[in-house]
């Protein structure tokens, strides 16, 4: 099974959660039935669960609760999400309540209409689908479930107007594809012009050329890209004192060390540009799932292009700007060009590739990857990989990180 993790995010765009979706790869053999499409998925749980180290919502079949195939995962942070008019069938809605009993939490994914939902529901999620509902019935929708007790989560959450019509809905949770910086956060231009210049100096060398004397220049008397470089070099892995400077740590690592570290640092800044840490764990993620997957394309660009390419694709939402207005500010090749405006060269179609499997947009990843003749098993294990690789990167399981 391809999975993809759609993050939850609360009224303050915090993320809380991921919701899990999956998809079976081609086995050129006979179709998957939804119950068993369930079983695949189930068996990767586990794994899901200690890699994101966050609430998980699991897409089940009705067969799959009875026959108590979710009981093994007593321990884990799920919800379980079943469709809302499984409930009508007398058996499924007794092993729900019997699961429920037991400490398993479930979510229904439709507005329910006709019987009267279980007592043991109450206070459950409920799933809306954005795209699917007109904004005044999506609306009254979630009016009524509160009003019952129940918390809705709004699913199709694409673009900034529907954000803000159901979060004074009254929702509490939803999830989408990623949206740019809000309104309510500051520009922070000198952030904004650290990150350009880190990417133009990354850009620079992005045909391989190692790095010269304008690149020390360049991390020694940057604020923000030297601050953020000595922080993420002090840590165990370089003993247990640290580079006192820039000037320093260029000595004791290296250049070639130092511009592999800009890609993180440059990663975590996009992250405090829009002041949304997950920003910052998607540009990277994206980066090096860019650098690995790269290499199956036709005269593969040098990694460190293909690393550059994934920062690119999150500036468009740190800055709240269109990217093509953002290829502007920037001096770059035209391959990287093609990624902010057009994405028409292998490089870009690529992170229209990355696109697909971050969303979870399975149908479009099939034929994106067709098209550079990349299996989807390739991006969807890679994808997994880099996960945990890029969350490891970032620092995400230390305290200091926020």
């Amino acid at each position: 099974m391809l999975i993809s993790l759609a993050p939850l995010r609360d009224r303050r765009e915090r993320v809380m959660g991921y919701a899990l979706s999956s998809y079976p790869e081609d086995t050129r053999g006979a179709p998957l039935s939804p119950d068993d499409e369930a079983r695949r998925t189930l068996e990767m749980v586990p794994q899901i669960s200690r890699m994101v180290g966050r609430s998980l919502v699991v897409p089940v079949t009705p067969a799959v609760v009875r026959e108590g195939a979710i009981t093994r995962f007593a321990s884990l942070d799920a919800v379980w999400l079943v469709a809302t008019e499984a409930l009508d069938d007398a058996t499924t809605r007794r092993a729900v309540d019997r699961l429920i009993g037991a400490g398993f939490h479930f979510a229904l994914h439709g507005f329910p209409e006709g019987d009267p939902l279980p007592p043991s529901i109450g206070g459950s999620t409920i799933i809306l689908d954005a795209a699917r509902t007109p904004s005044p019935l999506l609306e009254a929708r979630i009016r009524v479930l509160l009003e019952n007790g129940l918390r809705p989560l709004v699913r199709g959450v694409d673009d900034r107007v529907t954000r803000q019509r159901v979060v004074a809905a009254g929702v509490s949770m939803y999830t989408g594809r990623q949206l740019a910086r809000g309104a309510a956060i500051a520009p922070d231009r000198t952030t904004e012009d650290s990150i350009l210049r880190a990417i133009t100096m990354l850009a620079a060398f992005s045909d391989g050329r190692p790095p010269d004397a304008a690149f020390d220049a360049f991390v020694r008397d940057d604020p923000h890209v030297a601050a953020s470089l000595l922080k993420s070099m002090s840590s165990a892995a370089l003993g247990v004192r640290g580079p006192r400077s820039v000037t320093h740590a260029l000595t004791m690592l290296g250049r070639d060390a130092i511009i592999e570290r800009l890609v993180a640092v440059t990663a975590r800044l996009i992250g405090e540009a829009a002041q949304d840490h997950e920003l910052a764990f998607a540009a990277l993620r994206r980066a090096r799932l860019c650098e690995r997957v790269g290499t199956a394309l036709d005269t593969a660009p040098h990694p460190r292009a293909r690393v550059v390419a994934g920062l690119l694709s999150m500036l468009e939402f740190a800055f709240a700007s269109p990217a093509p207005v953002i290829a502007q500010r920037l001096s770059l090749l035209p391959q990287l060009r093609d990624v902010l405006d057009g994405r028409e060269q292998p490089l870009g179609q690529l992170v229209d590739v990355v696109d697909a499997i971050e969303y979870g947009w399975w149908d479009d990843l099939v034929v994106r990857c067709r098209r550079l003749s990349i299996r989807p098993r390739v991006i969807a294990d890679a994808w997994l990989d880099t996960w945990k690789a890029s969350r490891d990167e970032l620092g995400l399981a230390r305290p200091d990180f926020l």
